[in-house]
């Protein structure tokens, strides 16, 4: 009688097989990283006895931007991006500690992006207002400063754009924050009588809510993060906020996405007291106060053409000094520096009561994916 073919390797053993190879890979790559820490820190003493910059955004961005591209295997770019932003931030700690000032408190999509943009091994300082994170950068009290500076549903955010106009702070960078709301409480959708949120959060979840918590009470909050916070011990009650606020404040996830619009994407700058240096595939920000003259916005428009420089934003201000005096935030490709550029900018300047540059920065990868 022939006996049953015995299986050559079990479950349990190929199993283990494929764990040892797991420990050993990642014994390599923790070697690996410390070994990169270690010149990381001496980057830092070098930088330290040539009074250099730490923090060089456009250095950082173009690390991630070749890794990327170098990618040829099963993870997908935003993986390793997002791998070897928090590698590149751990070690970026080593050198020097950065500050960086966002709206809080603790768990707003400005915090994510704050996040999002330096990785999670920077301190981050929560301020109560915008104007208070333009302060803080201002005062050199921290290093960078995160504002919002538009939605891609609400459009500008007009307060920022206000405080731009007016600061004597740059803008180095900028970083895309989809903005997804999820339902977070202590109870389920049966339970609940109040939901807390801010109320743009309200108004983009207004659909949702009237279909599924018709008798709740809605009540404004001055962030979502603060709606969260009431969660915390009033099990009747949810909110309206990210990610990153529910596992802040260890308030569970009830239902995800429950935003009447998909696709809400938040655009975030990123604010120093200095300005960057030289980048590839830049954007440049500027504020322009036109003289009230026929032909003045034809004039300010039509050397971007000249100079073959791609427009990619324009919006307009009220200056808030004199009635229906307005200014114009605009954006368009290329390094502040660019010859054409230059030459657009003698134009406009020549043309123009005041030509303020905000800043030319590494434009965010993400954006062309929104």
């Amino acid at each position: 009688m022939v006996s049953p073919k015995k299986d050559s390797v079990s479950f349990e053993e190929k199993m283990s097989e494929l764990r040892q190879s797991i420990d050993s890979i990642d014994c390599r790559i923790l070697s690996l990283l410390n070994d990169r820490a270690k010149v990381a820190k001496e980057v830092g003493r070098v930088k330290n006895s040539f009074k250099s910059d730490y923090y060089v955004p456009a250095r950082e961005k173009a690390i991630l931007a070749r890794l990327r591209e170098k990618n040829q295997g099963l993870l997908q770019g935003e993986a390793v991006e997002s791998v070897f932003l928090e590698i590149i931030s751990a070690c970026r700690a080593l050198e020097t500690n950065l500050h960086i000032a966002y709206l809080g408190p603790e768990g707003t999509f400005h915090h994510s992006a704050a996040q999002a943009y330096f990785g999670r091994s920077a301190e981050f300082i929560p301020t109560e207002t915008i104007r208070g994170v333009f302060h803080e950068v201002e005062c050199r009290r921290v290093d960078y400063g995160i504002v919002a500076i538009e939605n891609s549903i609400e459009g500008s955010v007009g307060q920022t754009l206000d405080y731009l106009a007016h600061s004597n702070n740059h803008v180095i960078g900028e970083v895309y924050i989809p903005i997804s709301h999820n339902l977070i409480s202590q109870s389920e959708l049966v339970d609940i009588e109040k939901v807390y949120a801010h109320p743009q959060a309200i108004a983009q979840c207004r659909r949702w809510l009237e279909s599924n918590l018709p008798k709740a009470q809605l009540i404004d909050s001055s962030s979502n993060a603060v709606g969260v916070q009431y969660c915390v011990d009033d099990r009747k009650t949810a909110a309206i906020a990210g990610n990153l606020a529910a596992e802040k404040y260890g308030v569970p996830i009830q239902v995800r996405g429950i935003e009447d619009v998909a696709g809400n994407t938040t655009r975030f700058f990123v604010i120093s007291s200095s300005s960057s240096e030289r980048c590839e595939n830049a954007k440049t920000s500027m504020v322009v106060f036109l003289r009230d003259q026929v032909g003045a916005l034809y004039s300010m428009l039509e050397p971007f053409k000249k100079h073959a420089i791609n427009l990619t934003n324009i919006v307009s201000r009220p200056t808030k000094q004199q009635a229906w005096q307005y200014m114009f935030f605009i954006e368009c490709s290329g390094y502040v520096e660019d010859e054409e550029l230059v030459h657009a900018l003698d134009d406009i300047k020549s043309n123009s009561l005041y030509v303020k540059i905000l800043g030319s920065y590494t434009q965010d990868s993400s954006s062309f994916k929104v």
